[in-house]
């Protein structure tokens, strides 16, 4: 490992709790992200990823990363998630690419850009080991393995959605779309929220499709996941 390598690293443990907690956070959505096969990916479409992995935590026994967010038209939008992803560029471990100017009306101009995993980072490989990317045994915190499991899940599940609907995913899914909250507004299903079942109505939808089976049939984590993203592709497509 090289000195560049090492400043890096200490850069990396310099970052203060919440911000080294997003920090991995995207690592994990992208790194999940390439394994499904939908990166590059775009700011709007990782940040509609972001959200849908917080507001299906629960279907996973999991708790959301983030259980709130700003309601506004364009879709969910996470502020500091975006600036570590920009952080993470600058370090060398997140490529972009097809930098843009995307118009916003009212909300002004967007910076637009596709994001991957950098493999070709030479100390990737031991950070995707210490936060749950990699043999189980390595990860300093045993839930991330767990949640690594579960975002390359939701990941693979969100693939089967075409690629240029995944951006609106996440505006048409049952929580965010809730007519009860404006736009504007927060939309609260786990960090304030006392009553999961009725403020979390993404978990409610996700947990009524046994209901279609058979007898005592029952569907895995991951299948309410894939037929969640097979409701959010019907709902845009106004079925």
């Amino acid at each position: 490992m090289g000195d560049s390598d090492l400043a890096q690293l200490e850069a990396w443990g310099r970052a203060n709790r919440e911000a080294l907690r997003q920090r991995i956070r995207v690592i994990q959505l992208l790194e999940a992200a390439e394994r499904a096969g939908i990166t590059p990916i775009p700011t709007g479409r990782l940040h509609a990823y972001a959200y849908l992995a917080d507001v299906l935590s629960p279907v996973w026994d999991l708790q959301p990363f983030d259980g709130k967010v700003l309601k506004v038209k364009h879709g969910p939008h996470y502020p500091d998630l975006q600036r570590e992803v920009d952080r993470l560029v600058v370090m060398g471990l997140v490529t972009v690419s097809r930098l843009r100017y995307v118009s916003r009306t009212k909300s002004g101009p967007l910076i637009d850009a596709d994001y991957a995993i950098n493999f070709e980072s030479s100390y990737l490989g031991p950070i995707l080991s210490a936060i749950g990317a990699g043999e189980a045994d390595l990860a300093l915190d045993a839930r991330d393995s767990e949640i690594h499991t579960f975002l390359v899940e939701l990941a693979c599940a969100i693939a089967t959605v075409p690629g240029d609907e995944i951006d609106s995913a996440a505006s048409v899914d049952a929580t965010y779309a809730d007519e009860r909250i404006d736009y504007s507004n927060v939309v609260d299903f786990g960090s304030w929220s006392t009553d999961e079942k009725q403020d979390n109505l993404s978990l409610a939808v996700a947990e009524r499709f046994h209901r279609f089976l058979p007898g005592r049939a029952q569907l895995s984590a991951g299948e309410r996941l894939y037929l969640y993203a097979s409701f959010l592709g019907r709902r845009m497509n106004g079925a």
